[in-house]
């Protein structure tokens, strides 16, 4: 049996459709890769996030390092 025969003999569930969040609606968290503040670059990497919700990235363009902080961070 294919992997499509076995979903086209898939009970229904009753599940709701699954969709993409939308930002405009307020309930997602919109993601934007941090820039480095010295070249602008956005070729980053993340070199410790241990210290949540700051994080400490390092520049492959200029080398330099910076952190970053989430704003959207709140512990539950």
């Amino acid at each position: 049996m294919s992997d499509g025969d076995f979903w086209k003999n898939a009970p229904d569930l009753g599940l709701p459709e699954s969709r993409q969040p939308d930002p405009e609606d307020g309930n997602c968290v919109v993601w934007q890769r941090p820039r480095c503040p010295f070249c602008n670059s956005a070729d980053t990497q993340v070199t410790n996030s241990n210290h949540i919700p700051y994080r400490y990235h390092k520049c492959r363009g200029c080398g330099r390092n910076f952190t970053s902080f989430e704003s959207n961070y709140s512990p539950n």
